[in-house]
């Protein structure tokens, strides 16, 4: 593609026109008039003013666009407004306007297209410092229309005006139509557009592609010496930057966020190790406490049975002393007799002393009121006896009777039914209303009457036939079904109703620790999940095991009895660190009975299974609904339960395989079924917890009025049975015969005393005497008797004394034994794990044994533990609350007079449970996604490391050498000048530079990276992990700028080799231009253009498609070179390379160049009467097209006439 016109609005001082060009155009005239000003919009066009890729005024070697040296630089403002030596000619808000109109050549497929570049700039002043300013600028590819000056100056009713750049837009679509204008706001944006119209393209090329041809056009523009050298030319002019910054930061930031992770990783683990040391101070320290107050429990219970022990010594003394005391009465009543025969004796010698025969009778009859009356005196008591419990059966059979009438059916079915059974407790009952004998009348002299007294007995041996009837048929075996006696039946029914209240109190307590568990955060866990837990804990307690159901929440309520119906009693299953769960699974077996049925959740393969599936989870899954803050129980759901899908109905449920509905239905394994569960048994969650909390609530109220049911019929059984007890047999009719015929016995013997005459007796001196002294000496040793019978009941008196008080003070240790053992019971409800019956057995076990002052000093040295512990917790929880996040924080208050108080060990207890809480968070959870994302970011690492940097740098270098080589074959089929010279580009490595190379091939010939495998895991040579980890320190450097400037500098390929252009004439040897120091300035430039001319047909892409940009532009051209030889770079540039020529050169050096001219375009600046703005001069152009032939010819005829001219002068000098 030529540039066939160039359309000028408003830019410099040149008039707003059109330049029409030809293959070769030549801009000339005076020094300033003008010319590097219309090659500058050339410019402009092709590079977009961008940033690095433009140089205006680029003939002056000292200029460039940063104005070093306080030069005063062109802008693309000033061009608007202008600007010459700091006055403007519009020194006003200007729009201003360069476009380019590009032709095809011949052989080119593609179609003429307008760019167009539209600027507006002002004027701004600052004190007495004016700058031109750049408000807005747009670009416009306006395709297969080539536009002319009319399109953006129009004729208006008061003349011609520039189209403002706010209509242009609108005003080009409404004439060549929306689809041909292109508008783009980017720099970037329009040179990727440019270059790809140029190419042919109906898109863009790559925003590097366009960089590169618009550096090569704007670079070919002028010679510049490069005092650098050969090196730097080659790698700044011939080879192009490829800008890996964007790479290198993203691999710093990668490599920086890794090393934060790990940073951060490492600081996650070590405030889990914090919290670990605090959960095991704590544990210590509730562990310490409960065996403080187990002590303090044995040293009470020990009190209490050193009491009781003392209090059966003293029992047994007790017992001795009324034995020796029942022995020394025994001792006296026998010398009572001994003393009654003797005096007797005595008596009967008195008697016979005396010669009275009839005392006999008197003392016989004397014996006879004493034995009966004594015989009266010991029935009173058995009679009255029995006469209590004859009232004693009538009101219990009252009672029976009453207790049947508002008895449910099960008396009646026990047979208190019966007619007869009922008729004779009415007839035992009914006695009581009746006038029952008096049975003081038999014991009362004054109301003995015989008659009275035989019906009396005939009375009372009826009554005594009915009760024993009653008491027979209560108690009797023979004629009961079973063999079972009523009140037998009875006893066995209260046991029954004992056994259900029993039971029911079972259920009330096992539901209570159920709610208690419940109201601190906590599940109660199946017995053999919990008899496992437990083990695990013991034997593997780095397993850290835990149940899967306290770390899932189910978000909508609606579906939880569901779900976790569906779950079952996987929901229970155990999780224990990935190492410990072969272990773990071997020690549930071992245990015994039904205990060995809890689960071992595969962790490991879970995750493994998760990774894989994770991708695929129907959408709506159960799992969408559930929340974790475990990851291995979100690998574990995830894995076996994923798939469940959530369905409305039971008609969805028929085709699904495994699903479950919100009422509770559930499929799999090809068929359908219930799943849900009640309120009390939820367990995922707070929400399910406090559910179940209130469902806990409710069956316990039912329990406790079953128990009280329960309890209240056991009463009204018991009641029942103790009446049935006090109905007994009576004997009362032989006691009351034998107390009426020693009634008879005695009123007979009074009235025979009555009868007796004692007038003859007879004197036994002798017999008397003996036996008076045998009666003193009893009466001696009775006395003595008695003596010691009163000693031993004094020291009775003491014992029982004694007694009294050991008796209250073991009453007092057992209240306080009592009061220990309540502490111990109210451990299990604040730290479920305490097993209290095991544990207060062994702590009964040894309080036998415990010897108490060795225990004295054991509880100070608990308590001294406990002090110590609680500030162990404290520093440890202040540790944790200066390293965690604001969230995790703990709030925990020391109270110094409370250390080792059971308001302390509560305290302790939920300290616990928070620390498990977060402990558990962070380690299973947070930990978990670290080390995921951690994973995810090494590998991203890793492919950015290898890809964006190695990569791209290995690549660079082998494109830089290809780049060359290209050339190279580009260079080899030119030859210039009359030596028929070559040129060629070298290269060889720096040593520095090959170390990085050789790492780049060696990371990149790594099969295995990439894939799972880490840049640290792969085997490097000793050299290159020294040049991995030099590379890696300066990623992680905090100095980022330092860092960042030296790996763009290992980056940049252009550093890894030295580069030198060789001469080669023809038949001679190679030469360097590096050492060439014999060639002139002209034979130094000629490489210059060789070079770059390969160069910029390679950033065209010749060798790509039939259509590309040919044309280039060169400013101050052949400046060095004489007039043979920059024939010879033109006639290169146009006819073997096919490049469209635009070169400035002054007028005084044009005239030898003109037969090589197709067009000419001369400026002048000159003073003008009409002023423009603030200039005084006009620029004006000339445009000249030539006819090469005819200008060949004059040059050829003027070369001939200068040759014979020359000529005769040199004769004349001869001639004279």
């Amino acid at each position: 593609m030529f540039l066939k016109k160039f359309i000028y609005v408003n830019w410099g001082g040149i008039p707003n026109q059109e330049f029409e060009f030809g293959p070769v155009n030549l801009l000339s005239g005076g020094n300033g008039s003008g010319k590097t000003t219309a090659a500058d919009a050339i410019q402009t066009i092709m590079t977009a003013a961008h940033d690095t890729l433009f140089s205006y005024n680029p003939g002056q070697e000292e200029t460039t666009q940063r104005g070093r040296g306080g030069k005063q630089t062109r802008t693309l403002e000033s061009y608007v407004l202008g600007c010459d030596d700091g006055s403007y000619a519009r020194p006003w808000v200007t729009d201003g306007y360069i476009a380019a109109v590009f032709h095809p050549t011949e052989g080119e497929s593609s179609e003429p297209f307008t760019a167009i570049i539209a600027n507006r700039a002002f004027l701004e002043t600052v004190g007495s410092q004016r700058q031109a300013k750049l408000d807005v600028t747009q670009f416009f590819i306006v395709t297969n229309t080539q536009l002319t000056i009319d399109h953006f100056v129009r004729s208006y009713d008061d003349g011609k005006h520039v189209v403002p750049i706010t209509e242009i837009n609108a005003l080009l679509a409404k004439q060549i139509g929306k689809r041909q204008v292109e508008k783009y706001d980017t720099k970037k944006s329009y040179l990727a557009r440019l270059y790809g119209v140029l190419r042919g393209m109906d898109g863009r090329v790559t925003d590097r592609e366009a960089m590169s041809a618009a550096k090569a056009f704007s670079g070919f523009m002028a010679y510049k010496p490069n005092k650098k050298g050969i090196h730097s030319f080659v790698a700044n002019e011939v080879l192009e930057k490829k800008d890996l910054g964007e790479a290198i930061r993203s691999v710093s930031g990668l490599m920086k966020n890794v090393h934060a992770m790990e940073d951060d990783a490492r600081k996650l683990k070590e405030s889990i190790d914090i919290l670990a040391h605090a959960q095991m101070q704590g544990q210590i320290y509730v562990e310490r406490w409960i065996e403080w107050q187990e002590q303090c429990y044995v040293y009470a219970k020990a009190s209490y049975l050193d009491e009781q022990k003392l209090y059966l010594d003293e029992k047994q003394k007790q017992s001795n002393l009324k034995n020796d005391l029942a022995e020394s009465e025994r001792e006296i009543s026998v010398n009572d007799g001994r003393l009654r025969d003797i005096q007797q004796i005595v008596d009967e010698l008195n008697a016979k002393r005396l010669g009275v025969p009839a005392l006999r009778d008197k003392d016989h009859y004397e014996q006879a009121v004493v034995e009966n009356g004594k015989r009266l005196q010991q029935l009173q008591g058995p009679v009255y006896a029995q006469d209590s419990q004859l009232r004693a059966n009538a009101q219990a059979s009252d009672f029976v009777l009453r207790q049947l009438a508002q008895s449910s059916l099960v008396l009646d079915v026990l047979g208190f039914g019966q007619k007869s059974v009922k008729k004779l407790l009415k007839t035992v009952s009914g006695s009581k209303e009746q006038a029952l004998p008096d049975m003081s009348y038999l014991f009362n002299e004054d109301w003995v009457d015989g008659a009275q007294s035989e019906k009396l007995l005939d009375d009372v041996i009826k009554l005594q036939q009915q009760h024993v009837q009653l008491v027979n048929v209560l108690s009797g075996r023979e004629d009961r079904e079973g063999g079972v006696s009523l009140r037998d039946g009875v006893a066995n029914l209260r046991e029954r109703q004992n056994s259900q209240k029993v039971q029911l109190a079972k259920q009330g307590e096992k539901k209570q620790s159920e709610i208690d568990a419940l109201e601190t955060q906590q599940v109660s866990y199946p017995p053999y999940v919990s008899v496992a837990l437990q083990a695990i804990r013991k034997q593997c307690p780095a397993a850290d095991a835990r149940v899967l159901c306290d770390y899932v929440e189910v978000s909508d309520a609606d579906w939880q009895s569901s779900i976790e119906g569906y779950i079952g009693g996987a929901r229970f299953s155990i999780i224990v660190e990935q190492e410990y769960e072969a272990q773990a699974i071997s020690l549930v077996r071992s245990l015994g009975g039904r205990n060995n049925r809890a689960r071992v959740i595969q962790g490991e393969k879970a995750q493994r299974d998760y990774q894989k599936l994770r991708q695929n989870l129907p959408k709506n899954s159960i799992l969408h609904v559930m929340n974790f803050s475990h990851k291995t129980a979100e690998y574990y759901l995830a894995a076996s339960y994923g798939s469940v899908e959530r369905v409305e109905d039971a008609q969805a449920l028929r085709s699904t395989r495994r699903g479950v509905t919100r009422d509770g239905m559930g499929s799999g394994s090809y068929s359908m079924y219930r799943c849900d569960v009640g309120d009390s048994e939820l367990v995922f969650g707070q929400g399910a917890r406090e559910r179940a909390l209130l469902a806990k609530r409710n069956e316990f109220d039912e329990i406790l009025q079953q128990t009280q049911q329960a309890n209240d019929t056991v009463n009204e059984t018991s009641l029942l049975l103790d009446a049935l007890d006090r109905i007994k047999y009576v004997q009362i009719g032989d006691l009351v015969q034998t107390s009426v015929e020693s009634q008879r016995a005695l009123t007979s013997a009074q009235e025979k005393l009555q009868q007796l005459d004692l007038t003859e007796f007879d004197d036994l001196e002798d017999e008397l005497q003996q036996a008076e002294a045998k009666r003193l000496e009893l009466n001696a040793l009775q006395k003595k008797t008695i003596r010691q019978s009163g000693a031993l009941q004094t020291k009775l008196e003491t014992v029982e004394r004694n007694i009294i008080q050991v008796a209250d003070r073991k009453e007092e240790a057992l209240t306080v034994a009592d009061e220990k053992e309540q502490v111990l019971q109210k451990i299990s409800p604040i730290w479920p794990e305490y097993q209290l019956q095991e544990r207060l057995a062994h702590a009964d076990q040894s309080a036998v044994t415990i010897n108490r002052e060795h225990l004295v000093n054991l509880l100070q040295e608990y308590e001294n533990d406990l002090r110590k512990l609680i500030g162990h917790v404290d520093v440890a929880i202040r540790e944790h609350n200066t390293r965690c996040q604001p969230n995790d924080g703990i709030m925990f208050q020391r109270d110094f007079d409370n250390d080792i108080t059971r308001k302390m060990f509560t305290r302790i207890c939920q300290l616990q449970k928070e620390l498990d809480n977060i402990h558990n968070r962070l380690k299973n959870n947070v930990l978990v996604e670290r080390h995921d994302k951690l994973i995810e970011l090494k590998v991203a690492f890793n492919t950015a490391f290898v890809t964006n940097l190695c990569h791209s740098i290995y690549q660079a270098i082998n494109d830089g050498i290809r780049v060359l080589d290209e050339l190279n074959d580009e260079l080899q089929n030119h030859r210039f000048g009359a030596d028929q010279e070559t040129y060629r580009f070298g290269s060889e490595w720096v040593p520095e530079f090959k170390e990085y190379w050789g790492f780049f091939k060696e990371i990149i010939d790594q099969p295995q990276l990439g894939d799972g495998v880490s840049l640290n895991e792969i085997e490097l040579t000793s050299r290159s992990v020294k040049v991995c980890d030099s590379m890696m320190s300066m990623l992680l450097d905090d100095d980022e700028q330092k860092a960042m400037r030296e790996l763009e500098r290992i980056s940049d390929y252009r550093n890894y080799r030295n580069y030198e252009i060789y001469k080669k004439p023809k038949d001679k040897a190679d030469i360097p231009l590096s050492q060439y120091g014999t060639g002139s300035g002209g034979q130094s430039e000629t490489p210059f253009y060789i070079i770059r001319s390969a160069a910029v047909t390679s950033a065209f892409r010749f060798k790509e498609g039939n259509s590309h940009l040919r044309m280039v532009l060169v400013d101050e051209a052949f400046s060095r070179m004489d007039e043979s030889r920059s024939k010879e770079v033109i006639n290169y540039l146009t006819k073997q390379l096919g490049l469209q020529l635009v070169f400035i050169m002054p007028s005084s050096k044009s005239g030898p160049f003109l037969e090589l001219v197709n067009n000419q375009f001369v400026f002048a600046k000159c003073p003008s009467l009409a002023t423009e703005g603030e200039l005084k001069t006009q620029v004006y152009v000339d445009r000249q097209q030539f006819n090469q032939d005819k200008v060949q010819a004059l040059w050829d005829n003027h070369k001939v006439s200068i040759h014979q001219q020359a000529t005769l002068d040199f004769m004349e000098e001869f001639a004279e």
